[in-house]
């Protein structure tokens, strides 16, 4: 316990010293638990209309639910052992402190557990709770996946640990990081893909949860008796009174294999750490041809600007460009985007009544708002961690004769160009499968100029206002207090913004058998979209503000 206080006591003071902002998080927990156990709800009380055939469908969901959980336990214990065991900064202290191995690998691989496992937790929680309101549980179904879920949790978690050592002892450290890493961004993105193929918006009809209760009854059996999320579904199905079983059988099972796992782990760690440590300190070495290509094209990129706003967008492209953690979001990205915009062509609008046609119309408005909401996820993720990314090395920009007016434009053109370039496109490619008018896409994008130019300030800014320099994992930055904020107050901004610019459009594109607009209302349509550029420009010129007075300050 000694080496897992500083994990505790930092969590703990954490949370005294903001109650507000992890207030805020639980709440938000809640709403998403509230949903995900709603869906659940929907899903298992349509089972229960299907008759004999419900119980079965329940059993194949459950395993369904089991396996998809295993899996992203597997590559999720496999990426946080790479960083836990031999990444982390505090590793070299312990190894010189007296702290016997078994020791510290126990206190590792609770962290790692720990780190690991909240996803399926986030999700997995919802839907064992809507089983149990379903179906009636009792007392015995609720301990029983309380017990379940630590040999569940801890199965994966050793698994991910060995083979995080035998990849440590067969290749660098840190190359091995960024190809989990891309690996694990392939699955994502193949798997938001995947959902999408599956055209989930038809559990919301009979005939649409009839179609997936029909591929969970072609899903297979109850699964492989050899694996433990048969185990799992096994301990759980007769605790729900769906049918007859041996829980105390699998739950031995279960208990047995994660203790064997974890005491193989252990044994393996006692006898190779040292010497996977070591090689995993091994630096990368990159050929020397990619670098030459690199600097090339940075030096093509930068040459169009003074010298030293250049030279800063070389630093930064080059940093990002080197950690695969940020540029392999990116896949994940364009599978949200594929996703994006194959809603927009899934919609009925081309029937040609007039519901058709005032969905068409709303959907166009809703496309400017949902088009800039992805920008400003895509600024989360990587432009406001931007200040927090220069960690330690930020006094050397400091001390450097560089003004700091340089440094935030510097940042602010390396995020504005591709992502106003990102958004307008992904708005031009949906108007058009929306059939919008040319003029009315102009429009749109014109207003969506300024709104970006909104978005990465105010990103800047709150992430100078919050910055973690400990910490080198955009991820990690990009999920505190100060995200949360700012992906809030830029969901207002653009509220009003299209609030402010949704009567003129309809006044003028939509209501064109009125009778045409009198100077009083020119008057308001001009006033309207000069308000929806005036408001994204004074949020640019206060966020611009803050941000240089917020990295005047940072690291002090």
């Amino acid at each position: 316990m000694s080496l897992l206080a500083p994990r505790f006591y930092a969590a703990r003071n954490a949370v005294r010293r903001t109650p507000v902002r992890h207030l805020i998080l639980g709440t938000l927990v809640a709403l998403f638990w509230g949903f995900c156990f709603a869906l659940f709800v929907r899903v298992l009380n349509y089972f229960q209309t299907i008759g004999d055939f419900g119980p079965l469908l329940t059993q194949r969901l459950l395993v369904l639910l089991c396996v998809s959980f295993f899996m992203i336990l597997l590559i999720s214990n496999t990426v946080t052992a790479l960083t836990t065991y031999y990444l982390a900064e505090d590793v070299p202290l312990l190894l010189a402190a007296p702290v016997p191995f078994h020791r510290l690998h126990r206190a590792r691989f609770v962290e790692t557990v720990v780190t690991s496992s909240w996803m399926v937790l986030l999700f997995g929680l919802p839907a064992f709770l809507a089983y149990g309101v379903v179906y009636r549980a009792g007392a015995a179904f609720y301990a029983g996946t309380v017990v379940v879920l630590v040999p569940f949790l801890v199965i994966p978690a050793a698994i991910g640990v060995i083979v995080t050592t035998i990849l440590v002892l067969v290749f660098p450290a840190r190359g091995t990081r960024d190809a989990l890493l891309l690996l694990s961004g392939l699955l994502i993105a193949a798997a938001a893909l995947g959902i999408r193929a599956l055209q989930p918006e038809r559990l919301a009809n009979p005939m649409g949860l009839a179609g997936f209760a029909g591929f969970l009854a072609r899903f297979g059996a109850t699964g492989s008796p050899w694996l433990p999320t048969t185990w799992a579904a096994e301990v759980l199905i007769p605790l729900l009174g769906v049918r007859s079983g041996d829980p105390l059988f699998y739950l031995g099972m279960l208990a047995s294999t994660a203790t064997m796992l974890f005491l193989v782990s252990g044994s393996a760690l006692e006898r190779v750490f040292l010497t996977a440590w070591s090689r995993a300190q091994t630096g990368r070495v990159r050929a020397a041809g990619s670098e030459r290509a690199l600097s090339r094209w940075l030096a093509a990129v930068a040459r169009p600007l003074p010298r030293l706003p250049g030279l800063l967008l070389a630093k930064d492209a080059t940093i990002f460009l080197r950690d695969a953690g940020q540029w392999s979001q990116l896949l994940l990205l364009l599978a949200l985007v594929g996703v994006y915009v194959y809603n927009f062509s899934a919609l009925p609008l081309n029937d040609g009544s007039p519901i058709a046609l005032a969905m068409r119309n709303l959907a166009a408005v809703f496309n400017l708002a949902l088009g800039a909401f992805v920008t400003t996820s895509v600024a989360v993720r990587f432009v406001y961690p931007m200040a927090s990314l220069e960690g330690r090395a930020w006094w050397i920009l400091r001390t450097a004769p560089v003004p700091l007016r340089s440094l935030w434009w510097g940042k602010f053109w390396l995020a504005f160009v591709p992502l106003a370039t990102f958004g307008e496109a992904l708005v031009a490619t949906t108007n058009h499968l929306l059939d919008v008018p040319p003029s009315l896409t102009i429009l749109f994008l014109i207003a969506l100029l300024p709104l970006t130019a909104a978005i990465v300030s105010l990103g800047l800014a709150f992430g100078a206002a919050h910055p973690k320099l400990d910490v080198r994992n955009a991820a990690q930055v990009a999920t505190g207090f100060g995200a949360i904020v700012y992906m809030v107050t830029c969901l207002v901004l653009i509220a009003i913004v299209v609030g402010l610019e949704a009567w003129p459009v309809a006044r003028l594109y939509w209501h064109r058998g009125s009778l045409p607009p009198g100077p009083v209302e020119w008057t308001g349509i001009g006033l309207a979209f000069a308000a929806a550029i005036a408001l994204p420009g004074t949020a640019f010129v206060v966020a611009h503000r803050a941000g240089l007075r917020y990295l005047a300050h940072l690291g002090d």
